[in-house]
C-alpha cells in the first residue's frame, strides 16, 4: 500500500548530502586522534620518515647466539652476564631507531646452552639514559653499568650450570639465522657486522635471527609506566591524580558556586541587576589570562597555597562562562512552578535543591564537561604556582617528557594518548545531555 504522505521535493537529496557531510566531518575530525594513535605505535625510525606512513612496522624480536667452545674466561664470576649485557646493549644502542622489540641473547658452549638473556624494547627505552648514554663501546664501561641493569632488572638474565641442550626454536635459529647465509643488505647483516668487527665481544657470532612481535607493539606506553610510574617514587599515577583531584574540586565549585549564584540572577534579583551583573561575569571572559597571572600569582603566594593543588584549584572557582550558562538555562524554566512552591512555604534552598537542580541536569553536565576540558588541560597556572613535582599535573609533567631527550616524540605521543581518553570517555558518555543543555541555554521563550 502505498503512503500518503506528501513528500517535499528535495528532502531527499539534501537528507543524503547531510549524512554524507557529517560522515566527512566526523572522519576529518579523526585524523589528527588517528595519526597520534599510529605515531604512538611507531619505532624511533619510522616516526620521522618521508613520506609518512600511517601504519608502524612491526616490532621485531632480534635472537643473536653466541658460541663460547673453547674459551676458558668463563670461569670468571659474571663474565657471561657481562658478556650478554654487551651484546644486547651495544648492539641496541646502535641500532636504537630500527623496529626492535625484544633482544634475546643466547650463550653456547660446545653445542650446549650456557646462558640466555632477554631484554624487551621499553626496559631499554628506559635503562638507555643510565646504560649506555652514549655510544662508547668498552669492556670497562659496561663493567661499572652491569650492576644498575641488575638492580633495575632491565635484563632477564639466567644462566645455565653445565649447559642444556637446545630447544626446537633455538636450533631453528641455528638452521636458518646462521651468519655464513645472511643476505646482504639487510638489518640482521648489519648487527652481524657490528659483532663481528667489535672488540668487545670475547665470544664468536654463530647465528642470528629476527622474529615478527606484536606484543611490543605498546611497548611505548611500558616505558611511560617503567620510567614515570609504579617503579618511581613520583610519576604517572600521581600526575593523573593530581590532575583527577584538580579537576573535580574544580567542578564542584562551578556547579555549586556558579549555579547558586546564577539562580540568584535569574530568579531572586530584578531583571535589570540580572542583566547588568550577568554582563560584568561575561565581561571577564575578555581578559587573557596572561594579564592577571602576576597579580594572582602574588596572591597565591600571600595565601601560601604554592606548590599545593588548592594553589592551581581556587582560581579555577569562578568562571565567567558558566555564570552566562547556568542563567540563560534557569530563564527558561516555568516560573509558576517555582511560584506555586513558594506558596507552599518552601525557602529558596528547598527550591534550588528539590526543583532546580533535578530540572537543570542538562545545563550541569554541560558545565561539567566544560569544566572538565577547561581544567584537565589547563597548563600555564599549574605550570607557574606548581613547582614541586609531587604536585604536578598531567599537563605539566607532560611538557617535562617533551624536554626530555631520552624520550623520543612516539613516548611522548603515547602520553598525550593516554592525557587525551579522559576526555574522550566524558564527552561521548555525556554527548546528549550536552545538546540538550545547550540547546536549552539558548531558547527564547
Amino acid at each position: 500500500m502505498k503512503s500518503n504522505r506528501i513528500r517535499e521535493k528535495g528532502a531527499v537529496s539534501l537528507k543524503v548530502t547531510a549524512y554524507i557531510i557529517t560522515i566527512v566531518f566526523i572522519a576529518v575530525s579523526l585524523i589528527p586522534l588517528a595519526w597520534m594513535l599510529s605515531s604512538s605505535l611507531k619505532d624511533g625510525k619510522s616516526i620521522y620518515s618521508l613520506p609518512p606512513k600511517w601504519i608502524p612496522s612491526i616490532p621485531q624480536t632480534v635472537s643473536i647466539m653466541i658460541d663460547y667452545s673453547g674459551n676458558t674466561a668463563g670461569d670468571d664470576k659474571s663474565f657471561y652476564e657481562l658478556e650478554a649485557a654487551k651484546a644486547t646493549w651495544f648492539t641496541w644502542r646502535k641500532f636504537q631507531n630500527e623496529a626492535i622489540g625484544e633482544m634475546h641473547i643466547i650463550g653456547t658452549k660446545d653445542g650446549k646452552k650456557i646462558f640466555e638473556a632477554t631484554t624487551p624494547s621499553y626496559l631499554f627505552t628506559a635503562g638507555k639514559p643510565k646504560v649506555v648514554p652514549a655510544q662508547v663501546f668498552t669492556d670497562e664501561m659496561m663493567k661499572l653499568k652491569l650492576q644498575t641493569i641488575r638492580d633495575s632488572r632491565y635484563t632477564k638474565y639466567t644462566e645455565y650450570a653445565g649447559g642444556v641442550s637446545l630447544d626446537k626454536a633455538e636450533e631453528q635459529i641455528v638452521r636458518e639465522g646462521s651468519v655464513s647465509e645472511l643476505s646482504t643488505g639487510n638489518q640482521m647483516t648489519q648487527i652481524a657486522g657490528f659483532l663481528k668487527e667489535s672488540t668487545f665481544m670475547k665470544g664468536s657470532l654463530q647465528a642470528i635471527k629476527q622474529t615478527d612481535n606484536w606484543a611490543r607493539l605498546f611497548d611505548n606506553y611500558r616505558v611511560i609506566w617503567k620510567t614515570r610510574g609504579g617503579d618511581s617514587g613520583v610519576g604517572l599515577l600521581t600526575y593523573i591524580g593530581n590532575s583527577l583531584f584538580v579537576t573535580t574540586a574544580t567542578i564542584l565549585l562551578h556547579i555549586m558556586i556558579g549555579g547558586m549564584a546564577s539562580y540568584a540572577l535569574s530568579r531572586l534579583v530584578s531583571k535589570k541587576w540580572g542583566i547588568v551583573l550577568t554582563m560584568f561575569f561575561v565581561a571577564t571572559i575578555m581578559i587573557p589570562e596572561i594579564a592577571v597571572l602576576v597579580p594572582l600569582y602574588l596572591t597565591i603566594v600571600k595565601l601560601g597555597l604554592v606548590d599545593t593543588l588548592w594553589g592551581i584549584i581556587l582560581p579555577h572557582s569562578a568562571w565567567g562562562i558558566i555564570i552566562f550558562l547556568f542563567k540563560g538555562f534557569f530563564d527558561q524554566l516555568p516560573g509558576e512552578l517555582l511560584q506555586a512552591a513558594r506558596i507552599d512555604g518552601s525557602s529558596e534552598y528547598r527550591i534550588y535543591f528539590t526543583m532546580i537542580i533535578p530540572l537543570s541536569l542538562p545545563i550541569f553536565t554541560t558545565v561539567s564537561v566544560m569544566s572538565f576540558m577547561g581544567t584537565w588541560n589547563e597548563f600555564l597556572w599549574p605550570l607557574v604556582v606548581a613547582r614541586k613535582e609531587e604536585v604536578w599535573t598531567l599537563t605539566v609533567a607532560l611538557n617535562d617528557f617533551t624536554n626530555n631527550q631520552a624520550m623520543g616524540p612516539q613516548i611522548v605521543m603515547s602520553t598525550l594518548m593516554i592525557a587525551t581518553i579522559p576526555l574522550l570517555i566524558v564527552f561521548a558518555s555525556c554527548q546528549k545531555l550536552i545538546e540538550r543543555g545547550v540547546a536549552w541555554t539558548g531558547v527564547k521563550g
